[in-house]
């Protein structure tokens, strides 16, 4: 009984969950190979500082998946791109 009891529980807690977001880092050596990324002007930034155009993308139980644009390098990890890399870096 009580191992139902926790297993009825248990269940819509993981319906709730959201899943862990995906990191995809590209290989960048090459102006030419930011013409296919989403945010061209990051990854080409990205280029220019010596890091890697990387995006992360999470899945929201509802909608569609949301995609935060940023770099990696193996040191620092994924950084999100902000206004500030902007001004600096253009």
């Amino acid at each position: 009984m009580t191992l139902f009891v926790n297993l009825f529980l248990f269940l819509p807690l993981r319906a709730e969950e959201e899943s862990k977001p995906l990191l995809r880092v590209f290989p960048i050596y090459r102006p030419e190979e930011c013409d296919w990324a989403i945010r061209w002007d990051i990854c080409l930034a990205c280029m220019r500082m010596g890091e890697r155009y990387a995006q992360k993308i999470y899945f929201p139980t509802e909608g569609g998946p949301i995609r935060v644009h940023g770099c990696f390098t193996n040191q620092k990890g994924f950084t999100e791109w902000q206004k500030e890399y902007e001004e600096r870096y253009r």
